[in-house]
């Protein structure tokens, strides 16, 4: 387990009222991360995930830096080790402290300094630096190996200063070192060492080329216990710069390659033959004599997977990095196999950095800034170009937050002006943890014209998922989301713009249910217009239509489209920065015809920005405003756009290019202002709309880490239910996500995950979703299903907390810990508690539930259903799920899945390698046949079974029985039990599936649904199982009963502009209490948030629990029906005399009659299709109907 303190940025504030807020920094993207003066970088697995990361050096900036592998395919994120690392030349990485995890070690040329750094935790967390030496005369390269045999490592070093080279001891393996004990003073400037077993005797000798001395020599360990011997020549080559070992030859002994030709000499790449593995070599075998190239980094790899060693090579004097492959593994080369021209590159090495089983190059380039890695694509050697593991936007202009991907969590994009980019960044864990940047598009005409709204996330051509539409300066385009995951943009260009664009908005302009773009723009220097362009199909096809506004005089204009007018459509707002105004155009016919200005105000400095939004919460749209003297809001004062004058939020002097917004940061249910501002108070502050009327605190400082801060927006990062400021600089490059804390509170968080038979439970096992993790301290319980991927997060209160997993594990499996206890003495901690469920059985299990759509049978109308099966055993199954439906009744459309066989009235998907506790779902859509065919309140019966049914160890839940009453109409908003409104006390230990449903009937888009749901105090919390969410959202539970489904960027479109897509629903199961008794009622009701609407409260649904059917028959009456489900023989036993038995079919069919005078029965069901059918008993007066299946 892990405890970590989360360091924050805190409010504290005199006024009454005002909450102790907290902030977090996280850094996305920064021109920081550009390595001035690269040196060299190195792979290994830094953070124990399983995959290589990268490790850089640069000595102008005096960094170290963390190139994080984030998923093992060579996506890398970048964090600084240090920024204090002086004139860095070389590092090394490897296990210093003997603790199984890698350090850093590294030397200071002109600090003359050795220095390692700690990785604390295993997860790249590093201390500060730690000195071994700070008396080296300007070290230049550093190794490690375990010089003196006792198994730690120990470090060589080279000085240039005082042609040395030396070693230090790693004393009892702790990282405690020796002073440097010499191993040679003969080597004038040193370029290269190496540590390699040269004479064939287990121990490691050291091997060295300089440059002055022209020398390439070898050093015996004579003992291997770090004694060494005098130095032995190898050739004297001139100007010798680079060296590196390896078995060229096949014959079991270390050879040498050399390269030389720095500063003008003789430019050769030759190996040396060692004749007798003891460390005597050949005469030089030249592969490269050049008047263009020479070795300035060698590495001896096998880059084609023929197990042979090749030799990669990267020459300064021509820019070439190519190899040359080992033919025949005797050490004959073949011709340059080129893999770029364009770079110098001052250090290359190989490794597998995409974890795909061949070795891919790492090179380091000081003159471009950059750490690339060329991709193995055939493992054959053949390298794609270059990947920068450091691209961020340059100069950001521009953020905006959205999901881009569809996969429920708010990623970040952003437009920049330095390289002319439109990129987005992937919210890799829904917490806020990003990949690099993705490149939407680099064309030159993205450049914006420093204003922050230029980029915007919508679905211009109605498939569902989120394009992006782009006002730059010279184009007007949007880029439609190929596949609806990002991975691929198309540019449409809607208008080339002479001059510049400012901003842009996407609406529904003309009342027709698609998305429009209102933008302003600059013709020429003289001309300034703001108009609308109608997407004329839905699809992205766009025609310009009527200016809204044209000014003869070059001006800053700042456009925006709310309904302040409240009359169902979207009116223009306009900010005219020279003329020093604001006004509005009401869209006069809700097509898009914009009447005369308006204008609203026209007082104070140049005017920035504009927003719409409820400040006073009256229910009408009132106007934040940015200008010369400050940020001030308009209250409109009749809902019609009517507005008062501007009344102060703060008067702190705006100044160009400073932006600001609306957003509820304090989730207290009103909007408060955000602001980020450049110049000389560089910040990003928010100000608390205190009463909720529109009176506002004092400014609050979120960040002040970047400088010039003016681009910024919003949206719930990390997936905790508040909004988090994105912030970006021009400046220095900076993005930002500001992580709301909230009022600043505990967190337990952690995964849970499968432990599969005799393997470790880590980051590749299977995640469990939908599982309740609890925690509690005694006088306070917290609770939340995991993620998709596992994750759970629980904010406790102080106080010691017991956290388990209470999702009622079936017998078969436990959970590793059983429960894990956090102490937290004060505010502000993070304890990491993952827990692996292990299987200690082998067990089918496997279950199936049906749930009815957003809209209930109505004759004449299209309903559907979701099928949600699940395994809840131990072993990966693959089977067959079947749904009986009354087709006398509905006809089938269509199913989400493929369809493995149909009948009239049977439906079956086949289904393969369904993990255990892996949940699929069918949807299915049927049309209800009209009257007379099917009638209100005809009753409809459905009926799903999950295959195979036969040794599952709880058969009777492989099948579901739906019962539905046709209705003529219904409310959207309502919650429902599937069991209907009573069942017997029999029945009470089974669990009740709850449907709650919820449509936006708005006018608008609803950012946020939240729908609480108190548990009835006859309901036991902790069997609760989430079965399945329209959307993607999350659940909170506290203090047993108060559950709260939060759906956060949900953008739930409104009835009249989408009614397909305005629904959402929650389902979940849960199990009565082992108490309840007859006579007790089970009761239900939700409320339903809209944004910050005031709740939508859904009809109260009951369950009562009554005694079993007291009719004569069930009072003397036993009947017994076995094997059920059944596959040959049927077995019918009861108490008294059967006289007849009366076999019925889903569809009320009858198939058969037989008379008979027994106390039992075997009936043949050998011959009947697989599904559902009634068996009538018929005994003397009375009579009983069983169900039974046949599989």
């Amino acid at each position: 387990m892990k405890q970590s303190y989360i360091t924050v940025s805190l409010v504290f504030c005199l006024q009454f009222g005002f909450g102790q807020i907290g902030f977090q920094d996280h850094l996305i993207s920064s021109d920081t991360y550009a390595p001035i003066g690269a040196k060299m970088a190195l792979s290994a697995d830094i953070d124990g995930d399983g995959d290589l990361d990268i490790v850089s050096a640069s000595t102008s900036d005096d960094t170290i830096t963390i190139h994080e592998n984030i998923d093992g395919q060579g996506t890398f994120r970048l964090r600084f080790l240090t920024t204090s690392a002086i004139d860095v030349l070389a590092i090394e990485v490897t296990d210093m402290d003997g603790n199984g995890d890698i350090d850093v070690v590294a030397v200071s040329g002109s600090a003359d300094r050795l220095t390692w750094y700690r990785n604390l935790d295993g997860n790249g967390n590093f201390s500060s630096a730690i000195m071994i030496d700070t008396n080296i005369n300007y070290p230049v390269s550093v190794k490690s190996a375990d010089l003196d045999g006792d198994g730690d490592q120990d470090l060589v070093v080279a000085s240039a200063g005082d042609s040395k080279i030396g070693w230090y001891e790693n004393i009892g393996g702790q990282a405690i070192f020796s002073s440097i004990k010499d191993i040679t003073l003969l080597t004038e400037n040193i370029y290269a060492i190496d540590i390699v077993d040269i004479d064939g005797d287990g121990d490691h000798d050291v091997l060295s080329a300089s440059v002055n001395d022209d020398k390439i020599a070898w050093y015996e360990n004579l003992d291997g216990l770090g004694n060494f011997g005098s130095q032995q020549i190898i050739e004297n080559l001139d100007r010798a710069n680079a060296i590196s070992s390896g078995d060229l030859d096949g014959d079991g002994d270390i050879d040498v390659v050399s390269g030389s030709g720095a500063f003008g000499a003789d430019k050769t790449i030759s190996w040396y033959k060692n004749t007798d593995g003891i460390g005597t070599f050949g005469l030089p075998q030249i592969i490269v004599s050049s008047t263009a190239s020479y070795g300035g980094s060698i590495e001896v790899v096998d880059l084609d997977g023929d197990t042979d060693l090749d030799l990669l090579i990267f020459s300064p004097s021509d820019s070439t990095m190519f190899w040359r492959e080992n033919t025949n593994g005797l050490g004959d080369f073949s011709v340059e196999h080129i893999i770029t021209t364009s770079t110098i590159f001052r250090h290359v090495s190989a490794d597998d950095m995409d974890n795909d089983g061949d070795i891919d190059i790492l090179a380091t380039s000081s003159t471009e800034q950059k750490i690339e890695w060329y991709e193995n694509n055939d493992g054959f050697g053949n390298f794609n170009s270059g990947i920068n593991t450091n691209d961020f936007p340059e100069s950001p202009e521009a953020v905006y937050v959205a999901d881009m991907d569809g996969d429920g969590d708010n990623d970040i994009l952003a437009t920049s002006k330095g390289d002319k980019e439109l990129v987005w960044f992937k919210n890799l864990d829904g917490q806020g943890y990003f990949s690099a940047q993705i490149v939407i598009t680099d064309d030159p005409g993205i450049v914006a014209y420093a204003y922050q709204n230029n980029i915007i996330a919508v679905d211009i051509d109605g498939d569902g998922d989120l394009d992006v539409a782009n006002m730059a300066q010279t184009r007007l385009a949007w880029y439609e989301n190929d596949d609806g995951l990002g991975t691929s943009f198309t540019q449409h260009i809607i208008e080339d713009v002479v001059v510049g664009g400012t901003t842009i908005t996407g609406s529904d302009l003309d009342g027709d249910g698609d998305i429009d773009l209102l933008v302003s723009k600059r013709n020429d220097e003289s001309i300034s217009d703001t108009l609308w362009y109608e997407n004329t199909d839905g699809n992205g096809t766009f025609i310009a239509q009527n200016i809204i506004r044209s000014s003869s005089e070059y001006t800053a204009v700042f456009s925006s489209a709310y309904d302040f007018d409240n009359d169902g459509d979207m009116d223009a707002l306009l900010v005219n920065e020279n003329e020093r105004k604001l006004s509005m155009y009401k869209n006069l016919d809700g097509q898009g015809s914009f009447g005369p200005e308006i204008l609203i105000n026209d007082e104070g400095g140049a005017y920035q920005a504009a927003y719409g939004g409820d400040i006073d919460l009256d229910g009408d749209l009132d106007i934040l405003l940015s200008q010369g003297q400050g940020i001030f809001w308009l209250e409109n004062l009749d809902g019609l756009g009517g507005f008062g004058p501007p009344i102060t939020v703060t008067d702190i002097y705006a100044q160009y290019g400073d932006t600001c917004y609306l957003a509820d940061l304090d989730n207290d249910g009103d909007l408060d202002v955000v602001m980020a501002r450049s110049g000389p108070n560089n910040r990003v502050a928010w100000y608390e709309n205190i009463d909720g009327l529109g009176t506002f605190g004092v400014q609050q400082i979120i960040s002040e880490q970047s400088s010039n801060s003016r681009a910024l927006h919003f949206g719930d990062i990390d997936g905790d239910g508040d909004l988090d400021p994105v912030s970006a600089s021009w400046y220095d490059g900076n993005i930002i996500w500001h992580e709301n804390l909230g009022i600043v509170r505990n967190q337990i968080r952690g995964y849970v995950r499968l432990k599969p038979s005799e393997e470790a439970c880590d980051i590749s096992s299977y995640p469990f979703a939908n599982m309740m993790v609890v925690s509690t301290s005694g006088s306070e319980t917290v609770a939340n299903f995991t993620s998709h991927t596992g994750l759970y997060q629980l904010f406790p209160n102080e106080g010691g907390y017991e956290t388990s997993v209470t999702s009622q594990l079936p017998t078969y499996y436990e959970s590793n810990p059983n429960s894990y206890t956090s102490n937290f003495t004060g505010i502000g901690y993070l304890d990491i508690v993952d827990f692996c469920i292990e299987p200690i059985a082998n067990k089918n299990d496997l279950n199936i539930s049906v749930y009815p759509s957003t809209n209930e049978p109505r004759p004449g109308f299209d309903t559907s259903y979701r099928l949600v099966y699940r395994n809840i055993g131990t072993t990966q199954l693959s089977g067959s799920v079947s749904f009986e439906f009354d087709n006398s009744k509905l006809n089938f459309l269509n199913a989400s899945e493929t369809i493995a066989s149909q009948t009239t009235n049977i439906l079956t998907f086949d289904f393969t390698d369904l993990n255990p506790f892996e949940t699929r779902t069918i949807d299915l859509s049927f049309n209800v046949f009209p009257p007379p065919t099917t009638n209100i309140d005809d009753e409809l019966v459905a009926i799903a079974t999950v295959n195979p049914v036969s040794g599952d160890e709880t058969e009777g839940d492989n099948v579901f029985t739906l019962e539905q009453t046709v209705i003529g109409s219904y409310d959207p908003n309502d919650i429902t039990v599937l069991e209907g409104d009573e069942i017997s006390i029999e029945e009470a230990n089974k669990y009740l599936h709850y449907l709650i449903r919820f449509q936006n009937t708005g006018t608008a888009s609803a950012i946020k649904v939240r729908v609480e749901h108190v548990l009835d105090d006859k309901l036991d919390w902790t069997t609760m199982q989430l079965e399945s969410l329209s959307h993607t959202g999350r659940v909170e539970i506290v203090n047993e009963t108060n559950v709260s489904f939060i759906f956060n960027s949900i953008y739930l479109p409104d009835s009249t502009t989408d009614e397909p897509n305005s629904h959402g629903y929650i389902a979940f199961k849960i199990k009565p209490k082992s108490d309840v008794a007859i006579g007790d009622v089970i009761s239900g009701i939700a409320d339903i948030f809209f944004d910050f609407n005031p709740a939508i409260i859904t009809n109260t649904v009951n369950t009562e629990i009554v005694a079993p059917l007291s009719v004569n028959e069930f009072n003397v009456q036993s009947i017994q029906v076995f094997p059920n489900p059944g596959q040959n023989v049927l077995k019918v036993v009861s108490n008294q005399v059967i006289d007849k038995l009366t076999i019925i079919d889903i569809n009320g069919r009858v198939l058969n009659s037989i008379d008979i005078s027994n106390l039992e029965y075997s009936l043949d069901i050998s011959s009947f299709l697989e599904g559902v059918y009634f068996i009538k008993v018929d005994s003397g007066d009375t009579e009983s109907t069983k169900k039974f299946i046949k599989n």
